[in-house]
Parts: C-alpha cells; sequence; structure tokens
C-alpha cells in the first residue's frame, strides 16, 4: 500500500510543473512581441520631422585634450543632421543625436535577449540589428524600461570593432498640445579598438558636420567619454533643406 502510495507521488512529482517552472512559462507567455515593444516606444516621436536643440559637451579622450563646447543641433527626418558651432565638435552619430526612428523594428532585427535590474529600474534588454547593408553598426544591446517604456541604455558594436555605451535620462518637452519625452542628459562611453583607424561612422559619417580635427580622432585608442546635455528643445519649426545641404558630402 504504501509503494504504491509512492508511485502515485512520484507520478504527481514528474506531470506537475514546478512553481518556479510554470511562473518562467507565464512571464514568457506575457511579454510582449519585441518588434511591437519598439513600435510602440516610436509611436509618440512619429509626428516629430526635426528638431533643432542646443547642446553643451563635455569630451575625455585619450591622448587629445578637447575643450568644452556648446553647438546647436538640427536634425531632419529620417536621419539628416546638422551642427552650428565655432569650435571642434565630436558628436557620434549613432550616441549623440537623438533619433527616434532610429529603432524602426521594420528597419531592424530584434530580439529578446534577458530582463535585469539596470540601477532601480526593471528593464528588458534586446539586441537590434539593423538590416541596411550599409550600416555601420553591427548591432546594439539596447535596455527598455520605465513607465512609460523608454530607453535607458544602448550598447552600439560597430564593424571595426569601436563599442559605445550610452546612458540617457529624458526630460518632458511641451509644446502646444504635444508633449514628448526627450533627452536632457547622456553619457557616452567610447572603446576604441588597439591599432585600427577610428573612422569608422562613429564620428564621420557622411552627413556628420566634424572639423578637420577629425584626423587627430583617426589615431585615437583606448577608452573615453562624451558627456551631452541639451536644452531648449524646438520641434516641427519646418526647418529647411538648403540647412543640410553642406552635409551630405562630408
Amino acid at each position: 500500500m504504501i509503494r504504491r502510495l509512492f508511485k502515485v507521488i512520484l507520478m504527481l512529482l514528474l506531470v506537475t510543473p514546478s512553481p518556479a517552472w510554470s511562473q518562467e512559462k507565464s512571464g514568457a507567455a506575457a511579454r510582449p512581441d519585441p518588434g511591437q515593444v519598439f513600435t510602440d516606444i516610436i509611436k509618440p516621436y512619429r509626428n516629430i520631422d526635426d528638431y533643432k536643440v542646443k547642446i553643451h559637451a563635455k569630451v575625455l579622450m585619450p591622448s587629445i585634450r578637447i575643450p568644452d563646447f556648446s553647438a546647436t543641433l538640427y536634425f531632419k527626418k529620417p536621419d539628416r543632421f546638422h551642427i552650428e558651432t565655432k569650435s571642434f565638435a565630436p558628436i557620434p552619430r549613432n550616441s549623440g543625436v537623438f533619433n527616434p526612428l532610429q529603432f524602426d523594428p521594420d528597419k531592424n532585427r530584434v530580439i529578446h535577449l534577458k530582463s535585469e535590474n539596470l540601477g532601480q529600474i526593471r528593464t528588458d534588454v534586446y539586441r537590434v540589428e539593423p538590416l541596411d547593408p550599409k550600416s555601420q553598426i553591427r548591432h546594439y544591446q539596447v535596455w527598455v524600461g520605465g513607465a512609460p517604456g523608454r530607453i535607458i541604455q544602448v550598447e552600439n558594436l560597430s564593424f571595426r570593432g569601436t563599442k559605445g555605451m550610452v546612458k540617457l535620462s529624458y526630460g518632458k518637452i511641451v509644446q502646444g498640445a504635444e508633449t514628448w519625452l526627450l533627452p536632457e542628459k547622456v553619457h557616452i562611453h567610447l572603446t576604441f579598438p588597439e591599432g585600427a583607424p577610428t573612422s569608422d561612422g562613429l564620428f564621420n559619417a557622411r552627413d556628420n558636420p566634424v572639423s578637420g580635427g577629425m584626423r587627430r580622432l583617426d589615431e585615437v585608442s583606448g577608452e573615453g567619454d562624451i558627456d551631452i546635455s541639451y536644452s531648449d528643445w524646438q520641434v516641427n519649426t519646418g526647418l529647411e533643406e538648403s540647412l543640410f545641404k553642406n552635409d551630405r558630402d562630408r
């Protein structure tokens, strides 16, 4: 009798999922599709056709001294930008220029990797791979969290090995009847490959108007940091195409 009861209990243990497994399966089932997550993230920004914002940056690069600088950054959909400044302004294209449609799931392959805490914020981590064969970036790792859901941190890897880790904080920008969460501060940590030129599209993309000091950045190796603060956002002012004309061939 006892032996028979033992067999019944053993069978129940084998066919009954453990609480941990049940929670994991339930969580996986409840997790939204990765493409839908990014569709929801960029949805509030789809009506941004252009913007103008003032930036102030502190740059610490290995073996190169770059003074702090201020500039005005202009952006026009889909990915054009122009910088006005009186000084050398190394702004990483994939990190320092806020492009709300950069992670459009129609233009990227998006895969959920894991969930983890980033400081006090619970985040989901995604791998984002650009589908454009001309992309200078091999892939991104993107941390999404907060309420409403937004991009908290991004790590990117270029095809030549340059890595960028970007941490973002946002401010609420109200303009008329519209409200957006737009970057307030960005910290960028760059890791340059040893013995390889850094001119891999990180700084000198075709429409990135960086001055002649670029030759000095081509020789950088090691690690560096850029801190950027943003102020005086002006959205959808109807920027003229001519503003970006001289940046096309850079």
